[in-house]
């Protein structure tokens, strides 16, 4: 049963017992689990539960993106941890979010209430929820990231709420601060050396998650897949250093057409991928053609092509492999017709 006004006379009346000792054991699993996964996990759960809302996501504020990244969600009867790897919300299209981080004060978002921030609003409603408690994640006094506290009914979030969920952010703040600072380790692991893009083992876990995503939300994903035409003829006339940067070339190229929420890799040796969520295959065929327009427009060095392949999910295949074994085929089958 999803917990609603329905359940807030009952969690009133033990409710600050229940949060306390949940502050307490909260804490003490922080301080003795080397499981993030399982301490932020519990952090959305209790947020949830003990406040009586639908589901609660922590989220990692990433200044230089502009953007936020779901590190985990919690929704009552299911959960999903996403840690280093979720759900990317660009900030410019959400500015009563980005002000709550900047100004590291909470703030309330309800569906009838006309004066709220429209985008927050879209977005509740296109989740099927009415109201939306946010608070700053603050450690060291910078703001890192974003506690959401979410619910299907039009309600108020009250003073023990708002102070409980500030406590909770107290104490996951420095665990998240911590994780992200060993992220940038994981990070510079996860990139290719020559391109700078995310190399095949990232890219096959980011696949997963957007699966997962997909088939949870029911919302489109698209795969492209992209390699550069004659590679081979380019390294054999003009040398390796002329191949290598026809491959930086078109890095910058997919890296300047993909939008915030995409996912960009290089899949090995001349073929990169992306991952479009929310993307239909007439979106990922725009993606496609900006990235071979951009290749053609450069002054400064010889003309590039490119062949691709499009595959949709679950359209073009259930599972990973199948999916990818489309595009592969939509790939070569495009070089074969252009031979």
């Amino acid at each position: 049963m999803v917990k609603g006004e329905g359940s807030r006379a009952d969690t009133g009346i033990v409710a600050p017992a229940n949060r306390l000792q949940a502050l307490l054991d909260l804490s003490h699993r922080l301080s003795s689990s080397l499981d993030l996964n399982d301490v932020l996990r519990d952090f959305s759960e209790r947020a949830s539960e003990l406040t009586g809302a639908t589901a609660a996501e922590i989220s990692r504020w990433k200044r230089d993106e502009n953007n936020l990244v779901m590190l985990v969600e919690y929704l009552q009867g299911k959960d999903e941890i996403t840690v280093g790897g979720g759900q990317v919300y660009p900030l410019g299209e959400y500015p009563a979010t980005k002000l709550v981080l900047e100004t590291q004060e909470p703030k309330q978002i309800r569906v009838s209430d006309e004066t709220a921030d429209p985008c927050e609003r879209a977005f509740l409603e296109r989740r099927g929820l009415r109201s939306l408690l946010m608070l700053p994640l603050v450690a060291r006094g910078e703001t890192i990231g974003l506690m959401e506290v979410i619910d299907t009914s039009d309600r108020e979030f009250d003073v023990a709420d708002v102070d409980f969920c500030r406590a909770l952010c107290d104490v996951v703040a420095t665990a998240v601060r911590n994780a992200m600072l060993y992220s940038e380790v994981e990070e510079l692991a996860a990139r290719d050396r020559l391109t700078g893009l995310y190399n095949r083992r990232l890219f096959e876990e980011q696949l997963e998650v957007a699966v997962a995503r997909s088939v949870r939300t029911g919302e489109e994903l698209s795969l492209l897949v992209v390699d550069v035409d004659g590679l081979k003829r380019i390294n054999d006339g003009r040398g390796h250093l002329a191949g290598n940067r026809a491959l930086c070339r078109l890095a910058e190229s997919i890296r300047a057409s993909c939008r915030a929420i995409d996912t960009p890799a290089r899949f090995g040796g001349d073929e990169f991928a992306m991952i479009l969520p929310e993307a239909d295959e007439a979106e990922a065929l725009g993606v496609a053609q900006r990235t071979r327009q951009r290749l053609a427009a450069d002054p400064e060095q010889p003309a590039l092509t490119t062949s691709v392949g499009v595959a949709m999910y679950p359209r073009d295949g259930d599972t990973i492999e199948r999916l990818l074994g489309t595009a592969d085929r939509a790939l070569y089958g495009m070089k074969k017709a252009c031979a």
